[in-house]
């Protein structure tokens, strides 16, 4: 009889290895308001941990931080992917590469006070863009000319051409070369939109700025923002322009691992948007973005 409890013992120590098999993926997930919180809720993780579902052998370990943390975990190789990321930009940080899934599709706009006109096209006017004629127009010292040439094919803040100088003032020559409007964005995005933003900490924090006039605008997703502002009681004071719809994607790193990292992936989203509750888990990603109308 003794037999008995000692094979049950040995069956149970050969199949707990088999358990604890599972490959665990750290994910780096963009803190968002409304979309995921530090918690470990909102709509995001929920998603997420259906997309891991259809994975058996993994299981991952959602890691919730800021947004532009996010990119250093990924780069350092402390995570296997980093969610969200806007599709469709020109640029990405240097060593990663887009996924081959789309999650959603998210809108972003641009937030002005109701007194300011700025309106997109003139925050993405291509005169702003740093030329060598505009250069040579300005009045600059030659060889402060010739310090500005790797600038050239993009817009630039009035600080990033003082430093670019190692000038201790911006002249008046400079500020005219210069980017002239001061518009916010999260941290993780202000190189990558188009225009040379200003970084922000949080939606809330670029939102109080906005409205006591210290920043032009604020660029970002509109349900994020948008759940901010009411949450402010803000909406009176602002108004709210279409800024571009854009596919979300997850980036991986730029390497053999982040590849086979893509595939899994990709395949297991097929197997989740093929299930009927997927757009019951997109609906609350996507469907309001989709919807979203400017105001006021």
């Amino acid at each position: 009889m003794r037999r008995l409890p000692l094979l049950c013992f040995s069956l149970c120590l050969a199949w707990a290895p088999a358990a604890a098999a599972a490959e665990q993926w750290r994910v780096a997930v963009a803190e968002v308001p409304g979309l995921a919180e530090a918690n470990g809720t909102g709509p995001l993780p929920d998603l997420l941990r259906a997309l891991d579902e259809q994975l058996p052998d993994i299981e991952f370990d959602l890691q919730i931080t800021p947004f532009a943390r996010t990119f250093h975990l990924l780069q350092n190789g402390q995570c296997e992917f980093q969610v969200p990321f806007l599709g469709s930009l020109p640029r990405l940080p240097a060593g990663l590469r887009y996924g081959s899934g789309r999650l959603w599709q998210v809108r972003f706009g641009l937030f002005t006070r109701r007194d300011n006109a700025l309106g997109v096209a003139q925050l993405l006017d291509p005169a702003h863009v740093l030329s060598a004629e505009r250069i040579a127009a300005s009045g600059l010292a030659p060889d402060q000319q010739a310090q500005l040439q790797p600038l050239l094919g993009r817009s630039w803040r009035p600080d990033e051409l003082q430093e670019q100088l190692a000038a201790p003032t911006v002249s008046p020559a400079l500020r005219n070369l210069a980017y002239p409007y001061r518009v916010e964005t999260d941290r993780a995005h202000a190189p990558w939109l188009g225009f040379p933003a200003l970084s922000g900490n949080s939606i809330e924090s670029s939102l109080q700025k906005l409205v006591r006039g210290r920043i032009d605008g604020y660029v970002f997703a509109v349900n994020e923002t948008e759940h901010e502002i009411d949450r402010l009681g803000l909406r009176e004071q602002l108004r709210a322009q279409d800024f571009g719809l854009y596919p979300v994607r997850w980036l991986v790193p730029d390497n053999p691992r982040g590849a086979h990292v893509d595939q899994r992936l990709a395949s297991a989203l097929r197997k989740l948007q093929a299930q009927p509750g997927f757009q019951r888990l997109q609906g609350p990603l996507d469907k309001p973005s989709s919807d979203w109308k400017p105001w006021p």
